[in-house]
């Protein structure tokens, strides 16, 4: 990475945010209490947080009823 071009744009160039959201996407869901998962549920159910946190949700809906009719 280069860190005086990021800085110079002021981009963020430590891992603060990317860490914080692991934890609300995936650590919150996946490691509940009991909770195990298969590699293909788990990467579905991901994809799905990573859509909602992203304000994708009701787009992904409506194309899922779109297809669907």
């Amino acid at each position: 990475m280069e860190y005086k071009r990021a800085l110079d744009a002021d981009l963020p160039i430590g891992s603060g945010e990317v860490e914080s959201g692991h934890r609300y996407i995936i650590q919150d869901r996946l490691k509940l209490p009991g909770a195990w998962w298969k590699k293909q549920n788990a990467q579905s159910l991901l994809a799905l947080r990573v859509r909602r946190a992203n304000y994708g949700w009701d787009s992904y809906w409506a194309s899922e009823r779109k297809q669907a009719a």
